[in-house]
C-alpha cells in the first residue's frame, strides 16, 4: 500500500523569521544579501530587520564605482540627460544597472561618499545622505541659517557644489545611532559637524587651514589633514561638543615639498588622509596638467604648434603617488616605499585602505583612483571625471581597471562601500 505523502502548502512567504535568517548569516558576499531582498516583499522585510538588527556586522567588500551607465548604441550627439546610472564591480568586472538614485545623485551634485553613502547638496543648500543600494535617505539640514553663507557661496552652490563643500564623510555606516551620527565636511576653509538628529551646523575648532581631507574611524574619532600637513583628531563619542585628542605639526617630507617647488607648474597635487589598521598615512597624488601625445607633462605654451593659435586638447592626468605614514613619536612624516598587502582607494570618497584578500579583483600595493581635481572636472565639455586608475607602487605606473574611450564622464564617478542599510 502506498503512503501518501502530505503535501506542504506553505510559500516562502509563510516561513518563519529564523530559518530566512539562517540563510542570511550563511550568504557570502553584500551582492547575495541583495540579490536576497530582491525575491519577494516577505524576504525584503526580513532582510531589512536582519541588517537592522544588532546581530549583523557586514564584512569587509571591495568598494564599487558608481559611474555614467553607457549603452553600446549610445552616440556622441545623444542626449546627455538620457544617459542612466550603473555600477562596476571590481572582482567581477560586471556592471550592474539597477542602481536606486535621486535627482542630486544625477545632476553631480555629489559632495562625498562615505561608509556606502552618497552626500548631497542641492541647489538650496539641503544637504542629505543617500543609499544607492538601498533607497534609503536621510534629510541631514540646510547650510544657510547656521553658516557665513555668501551671495558668491549661492553662486558656487549652483554651478560647482564641491568648490563649495570640497569633501563630507558620515561618521558611521548605519542608521542605529542617529543621535551620534551625523556629516563633517570641509566648507571652504572651516571643518564643519551636522548631527542627524539636530540639523544644526557647527563649526569645529580647526587650527590649520585650509583642509584636504578629512576621515572617520569606526570609534568616532574625526581625523583632518591640512594643507601643510598637519594633522588633527577629534572624540566624538561623548555626549556634548566634541573633543580634540591631537593636533600634530609634523614637518612637511621634502621630497614633495621639492617635486612641488620645481614642477610647479607642470603638475598639481592633492592629499588625502587614510588610516589602516596600524598608522595614519598621508598620501600625495601628482597630476599632469598638461600632457602630450607620448602622456607627458609639458608645460601650456608648449602644446601650440606654428599651425593652431589653440593648444590642442590634453587632459589633466595622474601620473605619480608618493605615500607617508605618521610617526607619532618623532612626529614626522615617513616615506613608504611599499603598502605591503594593502590596498588604497582615494578621490572624492572617504579615503580608505583594506587588505587586499578582502578585495577581490585589485592588486595588492596598489592606489585606486577616481577624479577629484574639482577645479578643472568641469571647465571643459570634452573632459573631466576622466582621471581615474590604480597606481602601482612597486611598478610606480597607473594602469586602467575600467575600459572606457571617454573623456566626459558626467556625474562624475566616485567610489561606494557596499552598505545595505
Amino acid at each position: 500500500m502506498a503512503i501518501k505523502r502530505k503535501r506542504d502548502d506553505a510559500s516562502s512567504s509563510e516561513l518563519g523569521i529564523d530559518p530566512l535568517e539562517c540563510i542570511l548569516k550563511k550568504l557570502p558576499s553584500f551582492l547575495d544579501v541583495l540579490r536576497f531582498k530582491r525575491v519577494c516583499r516577505s524576504w525584503y522585510s526580513v532582510a531589512e530587520n536582519y541588517v537592522s538588527g544588532p546581530c549583523f556586522s557586514p564584512s569587509s567588500q571591495t568598494p564599487w564605482l558608481l559611474l555614467p551607465s553607457y549603452e553600446e548604441d549610445w552616440k556622441e550627439d545623444d542626449d546627455k540627460e538620457e544617459r542612466g546610472l550603473c555600477f562596476f564591480n571590481l572582482e567581477e568586472k560586471k556592471e550592474y544597472r539597477d542602481v536606486s538614485v535621486c535627482r542630486e545623485v544625477y545632476e553631480g551634485r555629489c559632495v562625498g561618499s562615505s561608509h556606502g553613502w552618497l552626500i548631497l547638496l542641492d541647489k538650496k543648500a539641503n544637504l542629505s545622505v543617500f543609499n544607492p543600494f538601498s533607497g534609503a535617505r536621510i534629510q541631514v539640514g540646510s547650510l544657510i541659517p547656521d553658516l557665513e553663507f555668501t551671495c558668491f557661496d549661492a553662486y558656487t552652490l549652483g554651478e560647482q557644489p564641491r568648490m563649495l563643500v570640497s569633501k563630507a564623510v558620515v561618521m558611521s555606516d548605519s542608521k542605529k545611532n542617529k543621535h551620534k551620527d551625523g556629516v563633517v565636511m570641509i566648507y571652504g576653509r572651516k571643518l564643519v559637524f551636522c548631527p542627524y538628529n539636530d540639523g544644526r551646523f557647527i563649526e569645529l575648532d580647526g587650527a590649520h587651514p585650509p583642509y584636504q581631507d578629512i576621515i572617520c574611524s569606526s570609534a568616532h574619532m574625526v581625523s583632518a589633514l591640512s594643507e601643510a600637513g598637519s594633522v588633527e583628531v577629534w572624540d566624538f563619542s561623548g555626549e556634548y561638543f566634541p573633543t580634540k585628542i591631537m593636533d600634530m605639526t609634523p614637518s612637511f617630507p621634502l621630497k614633495t615639498a621639492e617635486l612641488v617647488k620645481s614642477f610647479r607648474d607642470l603638475y598639481s597635487s592633492h592629499f588625502y588622509l587614510v588610516e589602516t589598521c596600524r598608522e595614519l598615512l598621508f598620501i600625495v597624488r601628482f597630476i599632469g596638467e598638461f600632457l602630450d601625445g607620448d602622456g607627458k607633462p609639458v608645460r601650456e605654451e608648449d602644446l601650440l604648434s606654428d599651425e593652431d593659435t589653440q593648444p590642442k586638447i590634453c587632459p589633466y592626468k595622474t601620473l605619480l603617488f608618493h605615500v607617508y605614514r605618521l610617526d607619532p613619536h618623532e612626529e614626522k612624516w615617513v616615506e613608504m616605499e611599499s603598502l605591503g598587502d594593502q590596498v588604497v582607494f582615494v578621490g572624492g570618497n572617504h579615503s580608505i585602505s583594506l587588505r587586499v584578500e578582502d578585495c577581490p579583483g585589485c592588486m595588492k600595493d596598489s592606489i585606486y583612483f577616481t577624479d577629484s581635481y574639482w577645479e578643472r572636472v568641469d571647465e571643459d565639455y570634452s573632459y573631466g571625471g576622466h582621471d581615474m586608475g590604480y597606481y602601482s607602487l612597486r611598478d610606480q605606473i597607473v594602469k586602467p581597471f575600467y575600459d572606457t574611450q571617454l573623456w566626459k564622464m558626467k556625474p562624475i564617478p566616485f567610489w561606494v562601500m557596499p552598505n545595505p542599510w
